[in-house]
């Protein structure tokens, strides 16, 4: 029964200790830097940084940018009244870092934005009266955000970092 328990505990320990060498042996020698260009509904958003330590597995940076439309709902007869639902919007972008080319070592430029909603919608979606309406001028509101991470063999390594705009 010791014998069990000591084989165990050795196996868990040796599992802890590699997890933590496969996590601390990432080095950012520059950023990751996330920033938000310009303001309002036209921003953009970049991460740069150059890392080392990623082996030969990708690393994947991925930014989302998310936030809630109004639509006002229009009939066939020309009516017009304002879409009960918020309807979500995203736009997103990924970049593999190339680390696996590299000898471990990742650049990374993304560039991802703005966030645009789609044109029209159905009636349903907006929240008009009856699914024989449909959603037209999107307009943003509340808070939207922009949302970075980095993930290497399906493991967050780094993030998630939020910015609202």
């Amino acid at each position: 029964m010791r014998r069990i328990v000591f084989l165990m505990a050795a196996v868990g320990m040796a599992l802890a200790l590699s997890t933590t060498v496969v996590m601390a042996a990432v080095t950012w020698h520059s950023g990751p830097t996330f920033t938000q260009n310009g303001s309002g509904a036209s921003s953009t958003f970049t991460v740069t940084g150059d890392g080392s330590g990623f082996g030969n597995k990708p690393a994947v940076a991925t930014i989302v940018l998310s936030g809630s439309v109004r639509y006002t709902c229009v009939n066939k007869g020309g009516n017009a009244a304002q879409g009960q639902n918020p309807v979500p919007a995203t736009t997103t972008g990924s970049q593999d870092l190339g680390n696996a080319d590299h000898n471990g070592r990742g650049v990374l430029n993304l560039t991802v934005g703005p966030i645009v909603a789609a044109p029209t919608v159905g009636g349903k979606v907006a929240g008009c009266p009856n699914g024989n309406w449909q959603g037209i001028n999107p307009v943003f509101e509340g808070p939207r955000t922009a949302t970075l991470t980095i993930t290497q063999a399906g493991n967050l390594i780094f993030g998630p970092v939020v910015i609202n705009y």
